[in-house]
């Protein structure tokens, strides 16, 4: 017989965490058939890779890619950093469950990520699992449900207690999902009106998930000033409904909050000791994105981007807003900083109009060429915008990333989109770097992490959140999940001010045996699976 692909001489790094030896790899048939000896039979093609590192395909835990897959189905800016699955439905968005009654709603909530959905061509994620199936995808793709979405769903923009049909019907909802092939529920607690919901909301749908054998992921009620006891909220669901955890892009902003990383950490390390399940995952930047709408209190997005329009152009209504953000600051304003800081925040992105030419501007820069105050230059972008401004956000301690990283429960994770260059803006680099940066800036320059901890971190450790039994080691009979490249050269090559250019140092990526990218370019394969998760394992 003969081997789909032979990669010879190559420095093996299993995910395992141990150690790197050289080896052979060869595939045959989507599937590796041999780790470590020479080959034995021929191949059709080999690869001489001495000097190279093979190590299993990345798998990014924490991405938004589900509002741009249907638009870029070839993942360039994920797959050219190694990247061969990627889970959606991250901080309680996702593009289901959609009720036809509050669909304007859920596309308003979701706006800041979404690079044009198809919306009407699904309402369940059944139907949106099978839209995906149709795309050429080049990578893996796995789907959380959005608690933000469901609540959307069953209650629109209300941000009051749901009563006992409501509650039954977004379990019902969260049901479907699982059944579906979600692996897990996810939650955004900053962004309304999910930031309304108790924690026993929280419980009683984590509930359902955990019947269904999934996850609870979560972007946290705050990262900042009560961080402390927004991790400690997590591990409460996670207890009382009887299933893991996995606290989303762990961070503390503001220089005030910087300590409190080790009250963070010892929470969830008393937990580990505890027996409960429960780890993190990070991006590699000392800065965040998000929508600029945060900065609003929850009550001014009552209603939805209309509402909230409307109130910003009522004076007395308009000046209410800004005494509370005057009076909170951005905790709730930026979900934990607890001052205004104008000179901390980036436009990103917004779309056609008087505030276009400002992307790439720090919000303060935009203030005084306009002359006013940040506050009404961020109140007049948001309305001119209908709240669709992606910004980016500094504040965090590179002390506190480091800690974060080497903590054993940290996968890295993106938090990122599949994009490509077309797509303009000045998103964060982090969709086009994350991964090659680690390997090079973290591994290669500064040694915060070994190699082989590296790579557990980004293959074997978030397989094992997924339950994926067959991806993340270099095991004979796994997928052919590869990524090969340079150690001495790989790095990120996407900066705030460029970030649409790719990782360098990746020499070949196969997804289920198919070589997708070959000398750094994309071949063109087709090789990307959605992948649905069933009661006791992945389909």
């Amino acid at each position: 017989m003969t081997d789909d692909l032979w990669i010879r001489g190559a420095l093996i790094v299993d995910g395992t965490g141990s150690a790197a030896y050289e080896g052979d790899i060869t595939v045959s048939e989507g599937r590796i058939r041999s780790v470590g000896e020479p080959s034995g039979r021929p191949a059709r093609r080999v690869v001489e890779a001495e000097g190279l590192v093979v190590s299993p395909g990345f798998i990014d835990l924490h991405t938004h890619s589900d509002f741009t897959l249907p638009r870029y189905p070839r993942a360039h800016s994920m797959v050219r950093q190694g990247v061969t699955t990627q889970l959606t439905g991250n901080c309680g968005f996702s593009p289901f469950p959609v009720n036809r009654e509050h669909q304007d709603l859920l596309e308003e909530y979701v706006g800041f990520l979404d690079a044009g959905l198809p919306w009407g061509s699904w309402h369940t994620a059944e139907e949106y699992l099978d839209l995906l199936e149709a795309l050429p995808l080049s990578s893996n793709v796995a789907v959380q449900v959005g608690h933000g979405s469901v609540r959307i769903a069953t209650m629109g923009f209300d941000g009051s207690k749901p009563d006992e049909s409501q509650l039954a019907r977004m379990q019902d909802d969260v049901r479907d999902a699982m059944r579906a092939g979600a692996f897990g529920m996810s939650s955004g607690l900053t962004y309304a009106p999910a930031s309304a919901a108790s924690t026993d909301e929280l419980i009683a749908l984590a509930s359902v998930v955990a019947e269904e054998g999934g996850f609870y992921s979560t972007h946290i009620r705050s990262e900042a000033t009560t961080v402390v006891e927004a991790v400690a909220e997590a591990l409460q669901i996670g207890l009382a409904a009887g299933l893991p955890v996995q606290i989303s892009h762990h961070k503390i902003m503001g220089k005030d909050n910087w300590p409190k990383v080790s009250d963070t950490l010892a929470l969830i390390d008393a937990a580990l000791d505890a027996g409960q399940d429960v780890a993190l995952d990070q991006y590699p930047y000392t800065a965040g994105s998000t929508g600029l709408a945060v900065v609003l209190p929850r009550w001014a997005l009552e209603g939805g981007v209309a509402a909230m329009q409307a109130r910003l152009s009522h004076p007395e209504e308009r000046a209410r807003i800004r005494e509370t953000i005057a009076a909170q600051g951005p905790a709730d304003l930026l979900r934990g900083l607890r001052v205004f800081e104008p000179d901390t925040i980036v436009i990103a992105e917004t779309p056609p109009g008087p505030f276009a030419k400002y992307v790439g501007w720090k919000l303060s820069d935009v203030a005084i060429d306009r002359r006013q105050a940040a506050v009404d230059t961020a109140l007049d972008m948001l309305h001119a915008a209908g709240g669709d401004v992606l910004t980016i956000v500094h504040g965090q301690s590179e002390e506190n990333l480091r800690r974060i990283m080497r903590h054993p429960e940290t996968a890295i994770a993106s938090d990122g989109w599949t994009l490509s260059p077309e797509a303009g803006g000045r998103p964060h680099p982090r969709s086009y770097g994350t991964f090659a940066r680690v390997l090079g800036e973290y591994v290669r320059e500064e040694h915060v992490l070994d190699l082989p901890e590296a790579i557990r971190k980004m293959t074997s450790l978030p397989a094992r959140r997924l339950g994926l039994s067959d991806r993340g080691l270099l095991k004979p009979g796994y997928a052919a999940d590869l990524v090969l490249f340079d150690p001495n050269r790989v790095i990120d090559n996407a900066t705030f001010d460029t970030p649409h250019r790719f990782s360098a140092g990746v020499e070949l990526v196969v997804v289920n045996g198919k070589v997708v990218i070959d000398g750094g370019e994309d071949t063109g394969a087709v090789a990307g699976r959605v992948l649905r998760h069933r009661k006791g394992g992945a389909a």
